[in-house]
């Protein structure tokens, strides 16, 4: 699936003030509307497809967390959310464009026109937004020394729809390399569905952090000088093998290599000697002075 730039779809830049993209958004909507396209010639289809566009990048970026999150991740971040049509199922660009228009925004509303220009909202039933979700997910500390910059995730999650039925469906979840034990993420539109075309409520994914990374102490000396081989027993009894990098730090993970030829992650931890000789203590004292 191609990528969405929402600044270049409203045409503003990427360092747009709120009012800019108001104005942007007011001047699109009000233009690919499909009730006012099929007036001004526009061919129905296209007109459709840009007024959703356009209302998916308004509904990101007028919210200041999503457009963090838009501005840190890009798109890929938002495309588990995206249904057919390449748009996010969730959005419905029409209650998006009354939301805009039904209250006074830069000087314009629906009161100042003498109502609605649009029959499609009128006598509609209040919006109504659909409740958050909050699930547990545990995420081990290998998965997330694995390379990249976000570990992605697949669930399967039951929602709720507004008739009361209830569908699983397949949810992605990105989750941040730098995430904490017990931080909860918030994944947009993806709780209950609303009802009346309300908006879908969030998803609150807490995490439970654990850490599976085997702590394998050494010598603060050999970490300094370091090691062509270094044989080590796991918990469960496998053989590691591997390397001690010179200047090796506390907490830099290494790559072992079981007998079966499988790689582990071990984290190093200092192991401080508890008494040192006089020899070991002029050795110190000499290594100090050349410095």
């Amino acid at each position: 699936m191609s990528s969405t730039d929402y600044y270049k779809s409203l045409g503003v830049s990427k360092n747009a003030s709120k009012s800019e993209l108001k104005k942007a958004y007011r001047k699109l909507a009000l233009k690919y509307h499909p009730d006012r396209a099929a007036k001004s010639g526009i061919d129905p289809k296209k007109a459709e497809e840009k007024f959703k566009e356009i209302s998916e990048a308004y509904s990101v970026l007028s919210d200041d967390k999503k457009r963090q999150q838009y501005d840190q991740f890009g798109s890929d971040y938002f495309s588990q959310f995206r249904g057919q049509g390449g748009f996010r199922s969730s959005i419905d660009p029409f209650e998006i464009f009354s939301q805009f228009f039904g209250g006074s925004q830069g000087g314009f509303s629906f009161q100042n026109m003498g109502g609605s220009p649009f029959s499609s909202f009128q006598s509609q039933p209040r919006p109504q937004k659909g409740s958050d979700i909050q699930i547990p997910f545990k995420v081990t500390t290998s998965e997330l020394a694995i390379e990249g910059s976000i570990l992605k995730k697949v669930i399967s999650l039951k929602r709720r729809f507004s008739d009361g039925t209830e569908k699983v469906e397949k949810i992605r979840i990105p989750i941040p390399k730098s995430v904490k034990d017990g931080k909860t993420l918030r994944i947009p539109s993806k709780g209950n569905l609303g009802k009346n075309r309300g908006p879908s409520g969030d998803l609150l994914v807490k995490i439970s952090l654990i850490d599976d990374i085997l702590a394998v102490p050494i010598s603060v000396f050999l970490a300094i000088r370091g090691s062509e081989g270094m044989k080590i027993k796991s918990p469960s009894g496998d053989s590691l093998s591997g390397k001690i990098p010179e200047n090796t730090r506390e907490g830099d993970l290494l790559d072992f290599t079981s007998d079966l030829g499988t790689v582990k992650k071990i984290r190093v931890v200092y192991r401080y000697p508890s008494k040192l000789s006089d020899k070991q203590k002029a050795l110190l004292n000499e290594l100090y002075e050349t410095q």
